[in-house]
């Protein structure tokens, strides 16, 4: 075989014959995507800002759970008031027997881990007049009780159950605190932070 017959072998790492540069079109995409954004826990929670409906709320269920709340704020036509776990009942019926308010049903419950203390939130609503407002509470992490709310609402059956499951919440005055979404036995809370999702064992 000639010197002029033997195959012209490319250098190492560079392009085939033809074949476009495609390292542009790779960086303008890059460039093209949007920035990844922070998990939700990372980002600054918007502004509290209630509309005039949501200030109407307020205003009467700060006049209707005086001299109870500790707190209070709101988003858009949602308040909110805070108020001790000794409180909470008498705050609750006055919610729900006010004829301005009207606050007739308990539309769902949740907590959440602060990680020092932990925070029963009930959400009310008003089916006739179409408005909400919240109740929060909060107890120690060490000692997580509140009363219960059965005796007001027989959703808070449920809802409390379920809470005690996740989050160990102890709803004092409920008729039966067994579990509801989890099996007799389960070790542990799901819900708090403390709970170690990644232990597993392999079979």
């Amino acid at each position: 075989m000639t010197e002029q017959d033997k195959p012209v072998s490319e250098p190492e790492g560079s392009a085939p014959e033809g074949a476009a540069d495609e390292t542009p079109q790779v960086e303008a995409l890059a460039s093209a995507r949007p920035a990844r954004r922070a998990p939700p826990h990372e980002e600054e929670a918007p502004p509290e800002v209630l509309n005039s409906r949501g200030q109407t709320t307020l205003g009467l269920l700060m006049r209707v759970a005086d001299p109870y709340v500790l707190a209070h704020g709101g988003r858009d036509d949602i308040p909110w008031i805070e108020t001790r776990a000794q409180s909470l009942i008498e705050v609750a019926r006055r919610c729900r027997d006010h004829r301005d308010l009207d606050l007739k049903m308990l539309h769902c419950l949740l907590v959440v881990d602060y990680t020092e203390h932990l925070q029963a939130v009930y959400v009310l609503l008003s089916p006739v007049k179409g408005t909400r407002a919240i109740l929060k509470v909060n107890v120690p992490a060490d000692e997580p009780k509140v009363p219960s709310l059965t005796g007001l609402w027989r959703a808070a059956d449920w809802y409390e159950r379920e809470m005690h499951d996740l989050f160990g919440m102890e709803f004092e005055g409920h008729p039966n605190l067994s579990p509801l979404i989890l099996y007799e036995g389960f070790e542990g809370y799901p819900g708090l932070k403390s709970f170690p999702f990644n232990d597993y064992n392999e079979f």
